[in-house]
């Protein structure tokens, strides 16, 4: 989530917020495309919920301002686009292995590329760059400040293991959202989770949207009932970023204002409410979320919540009455 611009701003860069599509929640190009300036450099595409990006748009918009594209597909490995595993399309990509993904090692994580000067400066990036480049009779010294980011052996052998199960764990949480959207997929107002042609889904969050006009009845209070039923992991809205206070007050290093107000941003980035309208609406009125990524979702389970929610919209009059 945050992580993402995060990452920008360690290495003294700026993020500029484009907007979402309305069906996956990844980045829109024609928003992205927008937003490209002769100081873009690189375009950063997250792979939410376990859907993939919109890769074939976003990299020929790359290609074309001559710019890098960077996946950020830690809550989708084993997501599928076009017969090529995300984050292996665009320039670099990475996957998480915390604790809650698909499989994990407690913490870490793992980059992929295959442009091999990219990858030799990642290991270096990766372990202390500054200490070994000159060894190495490394000349391209820009941004080698190192860090320690190593997998210790344990983790890494883990990780192994847990890559052999990922096949079979993500086709059970398939299973188990092929499922909920045969469940739920009745419900007026409900729109259960959308695939692209081309695409697999591994849902690490099972996203819905909500239609409180035809439902009658606001989100959160949609939420308090299905919570009542007992029904765990399910969350109202998703953050969007551009309205945290680090963008807001664009205040990162230090209490001067950097990078935003010193030599590095050549420009205003805007981090108004209301530059990404499709984000925001989500957010503060229709996105609804379950997290797959919490359980591992037996039938029984997966019955049990599509109970939760037929039982709510049974109930819907009175819940409007309460209103």
């Amino acid at each position: 989530m945050s992580a993402s611009a995060a990452a920008i701003l360690h290495w003294n860069a700026i993020p500029v917020c484009a907007d979402t599509e309305r069906d996956t929640f990844n980045l829109d190009p024609r928003s992205v495309e927008a937003n490209i300036t002769p100081y873009t450099k690189a375009i950063m595409a997250i792979d939410i919920f376990g859907h993939p990006a919109d890769m074939d748009a976003l990299m020929a918009i790359a290609a074309k301002h001559g710019l890098k594209v960077i996946s950020d597909s830690a809550q989708a490995p084993g997501a599928m686009y076009k017969g090529r595993h995300v984050a292996t399309v665009a320039h670099v990509g990475g996957y998480s292995l915390n604790y809650h993904k698909h499989i994990h090692t407690g913490e870490g994580g793992i980059l992929v590329t295959n442009d091999s000067r990219i990858a030799n400066r990642l290991r270096l990036i990766r372990n202390h760059a500054e200490a070994v480049v000159g060894d190495l009779g490394a000349t391209e010294l820009s941004n080698m400040l190192g860090y320690n980011f190593r997998l210790g052996e344990i983790e890494c052998a883990m990780g192994i293991e847990q890559l052999k199960k990922l096949t079979k764990l993500v086709a059970s949480r398939q299973r188990a959202a092929e499922r909920l959207t045969a469940g739920l997929g009745g419900l007026r107002g409900l729109r259960t989770p959308v695939v692209k042609p081309g695409c697999t889904h591994v849902y690490y969050v099972y996203p819905i949207v909500l239609d409180s006009d035809i439902v009658g009845v606001a989100r959160n209070r949609i939420c308090q009932a299905l919570v009542a039923e007992g029904l765990e992991g399910i969350s109202p809205g998703y953050a969007n970023l551009h309205l945290l206070p680090i963008f807001q007050k664009k205040i990162a290093y230090g209490s001067k204002g950097f990078p935003w107000r010193s030599d590095i941003c050549r420009r205003d980035v805007d981090y108004r409410r209301g530059i990404c309208p499709v984000a925001e609406e989500l957010h503060e009125k229709s996105y609804l979320g379950y997290l797959m990524c919490l359980s591992a979702l037996t039938d029984d389970d997966v019955d049990l919540v599509v109970a939760a929610f037929n039982k709510v919209w049974a109930s819907l009059d009175q819940l409007r009455v309460d209103d």
